[in-house]
């Protein structure tokens, strides 16, 4: 059994890379703009999939396809904002959490369409020669793809707590009324976090799609991980839900990974650990593990 440890981390860390940047970006939207985007999984779907039709359809190479994808998440997000969230967050903070389920549906219809329903993936992805280091074998992808999430994390980190942009998103998640009369534009400041937000989902569902595949159903599972890595980690809490992430990786590949008394789960039984996840911290501890108890007089 502790023969297959060490693969089991390695693949942990590759799984855990793909969740964080998820999570990040549905923590980032809700932690600084009390937005809950239930949608952010079929947002990473879309990414995927754009990024399929040019890249693989339109034959493009991998940067000029990976900036066209972008610029269409980017749309979307800004559509998806000005349409599904903003006019219902004007009522109720929960509406949004409504409107962004019916945002994922249309999406998931709208693939389903145009791509069908079959399961993709895309060519390369089969093309990585395993590199086998200590009995541990890891592809250059799966080097890529822990690399560029550790890269794009510090640098979320550094925007957020050393930017002029980041210090403007606190102050308004801080108290909005008194940044927008410092001259803050609260405005300007949703729409370029909540489009951080989407290419951040965009870019892991691109991963996603090197990694194993896509599917136009593949939305609701993964708000759903992302949803637990953010109440493992603490809701708002960025840094949280990013070590959430790595720890929801970790306990879905040991769970298929290990024997429990000689007998193994199936591969397909890791989703319902999300599930689990959610429903033992909301039970145990629902402000999460790096969360803090606020407290009200």
């Amino acid at each position: 059994m502790l023969s297959i440890l060490p693969q089991l981390l390695v693949n942990s860390l590759i799984t855990g890379s793909i969740y964080a940047l998820a999570s990040s970006g549905l923590a980032l939207s809700y932690g600084l703009l009390r937005i809950l985007n239930f949608a952010h999984g079929h947002i990473m779907m879309i990414g995927a999939y754009t990024f399929l039709f040019f890249h693989v359809q339109e034959e493009m190479s991998f940067l000029p396809a990976a900036i066209f994808s972008t610029a269409c998440v980017v749309a979307l997000g800004a559509c998806a904002l000005s349409a599904f969230i903003l006019p219902f967050m004007r009522s109720s903070s929960l509406l949004p959490l409504i409107t962004t389920i019916a945002l994922g549906t249309i999406l998931e219809s709208l693939v389903s369409i145009f791509f069908g329903v079959n399961v993709r993936s895309f060519p390369s992805a089969s093309a990585s020669e395993s590199i086998e280091c200590g009995g541990v074998y890891i592809t250059p992808l799966q080097i890529f793809i822990i690399s560029s999430a550790l890269v794009i994390l510090g640098v979320l980190g550094f925007i957020v707590h050393k930017t002029s942009l980041g210090r403007k998103v606190r102050a308004i998640a801080e108290n909005k009324p008194a940044a927008e009369g410092l001259g803050i534009s609260s405005t300007f400041v949703m729409y370029t976090v909540f489009i951080i937000s989407t290419i951040l989902g965009a870019y892991a569902g691109i991963l996603v799609g090197y990694e194993t595949n896509i599917q136009p159903t593949m939305g609701g599972s993964y708000s759903i991980k992302a949803f637990a890595a953010m109440v493992l980690g603490g809701l708002g809490n960025i840094w949280g839900t990013i070590a959430g992430a790595f720890i929801l990786g970790l306990v879905e590949n040991l769970s298929i990974g290990l024997d429990f008394w000689g007998y193994s789960l199936p591969a397909g039984y890791k989703d319902a650990f999300a599930f689990l996840i959610i429903l033992a911290v909301l039970l145990l501890r629902p402000q999460g593990l790096f969360g803090t108890v606020s407290r009200s007089s």
